[in-house]
């Protein structure tokens, strides 16, 4: 072996380390701003409080995963995906 040594690389003044990731909080996906969209097509001067907005969407949230389910059963029925 030779007693040269390699030239150091230069790091990169931009951007992060190579190896390194920063966790990203995952975004909650709701329904609020449709079930808003929807209320002021009906009733454009009522509003809607936090807690009513949480279970509109829970009730939506159920709603859609039950609907999803029953499109999975009759998929399983007619043998097609």
């Amino acid at each position: 072996m030779s007693d040269e040594e390699e030239p150091e690389k230069p790091t990169p003044s931009r951007g992060r380390a190579k190896g390194k990731s920063t966790a990203h909080k995952k975004r909650a996906e709701t329904y609020n701003i449709y079930i808003y969209k929807v209320l002021k097509q009906v009733h454009p001067e009522m509003g809607v409080s936090k807690r009513a907005m949480f279970i509109l969407n829970s009730f939506v949230h159920d709603i859609f995963d039950r609907i999803c389910s029953e499109a999975a059963k009759l998929c399983q029925y007619s043998h097609k995906q």
